[in-house]
């Protein structure tokens, strides 16, 4: 009898097993691709060999380049970021990454602190939780940041994407391309017109205080993980018709940064260090283009160089799939710029 009971408890785990995994296999092709190519980039690096993580909103995700970081300082990185996401997403986000690897540095761009958001919306939303791994980080942003009735889309995702069926490409069978290193440069050239506007630094507002509360809970996990914090904020600008306390907002950081004790680099006030120009160095009027990452990469990197002790693992064996990775990461650079019929070369050549 124990022996049939015995039989009997195993065919149901072997069940329950073979289920979950036809399961996840069928959710995974169904789930729509947006943005699946930086988590998928981060969970392929083995762990515990990530120095610096880079995080934040679309401001990060098209500006500063892992490969590029890489070929120039030797810099093992990650670009975590996700379009549309708010800083209470990235405490999740780098909660779950801390699962998988031991950064010396984390750098945050800041610009979400303009936004009164637990969430941007539902989508981008998606773009972060559907490429998260089943965890508990993942747990506590649904049961966090989501009303009780919108949680079942986000711990079971086919509940939403279960008539994708129709619509499946020979893309949803394939691997994200992980060529960037999650980072995701964008080759076209805002047109430009005289009403660039960039405000002093001396000129604030308030940040959004739910973002403030969550910036706050990353310097903290940050202090307890015995990680560096940087943060910093690209470029960009905003229209003299537009609403020009977004970038009043994101200068308020700096007080925010000193009682916190964490340094804070606003790269608009940057730009004549790095070359910046806005008229060809911006995608449209909140994104940098391929050149501005270039540019923003390579001060990035120097700042890193003197700033703080990473290491340079260049030539060294356990990487050797980074410097593998330089070369397919030029030629696919050349392949997109020739594509967008752009007129310059990639970095770190």
């Amino acid at each position: 009898m124990k022996h049939l009971r015995l039989c009997g408890i195993l065919r149901t785990a072997a069940f329950l097993l073979i289920f979950s995994f036809l399961f996840n296999s069928a959710a995974g092709i169904l789930r729509s691709k947006n943005y699946a190519s930086a988590s998928a980039a981060f969970y392929e690096e083995p762990e515990g060999t990530v120095d610096v993580l880079l995080m934040g909103s679309s401001h990060m995700l098209n500006a500063v380049s892992p490969v590029q970081l890489w070929a120039e300082y030797g810099i093992a990185s990650n670009n975590l970021a996700q379009n549309g996401q708010v800083l209470p997403v990235t405490y999740y986000a780098l909660q779950e990454a801390l699962r998988y690897q031991k950064p010396e540095l984390v750098v945050l761009d800041v610009y979400k602190v303009v936004q009164d958001s637990l969430i941007d919306s539902k989508a981008s939303l998606h773009y972060t939780l559907d490429n998260m791994s089943f965890g508990l980080p993942k747990l506590r942003a649904v049961f966090d940041l989501l009303e009780p009735e919108d949680r079942a889309e986000y711990l079971l995702d086919i509940i939403l994407y279960h008539t994708r069926w129709k619509e499946l490409t020979e893309e949803d069978f394939q691997k994200p391309d992980t060529t960037e290193k999650g980072a995701q440069a964008l080759f076209t050239t805002a047109r430009p017109y005289e009403g660039w506007t960039v405000l002093p630094e001396s000129e604030t507002a308030p940040p959004a205080e739910v973002e403030i509360a969550y910036l706050e809970r990353i310097v903290e996990l940050c202090r307890q993980e015995g990680i560096e914090l940087l943060l910093t904020a690209a470029p960009f600008t905003t229209p003299e018709d537009d609403d020009l306390n977004r970038q009043a907002a994101v200068n308020a950081v700096t007080g925010y940064a000193e009682a916190w004790g964490v340094p804070f680099v606003n790269l608009m006030h940057r730009t004549e260090e790095m070359d910046f120009d806005f008229s060809t160095d911006m995608a449209d009027t909140y994104h940098v283009n391929w050149r501005g990452m270039e540019k923003v990469t390579a001060w990035l990197g120097d700042y890193l160089e003197g700033h703080y002790s990473l290491p340079d693992h260049r030539g060294e064996a356990s990487y050797s799939r980074w410097d593998e990775a330089v070369p397919v990461w030029r030629d696919w650079m050349d392949i997109q710029l020739a594509a967008a019929g752009a007129e310059a070369g990639a970095g770190a050549k």
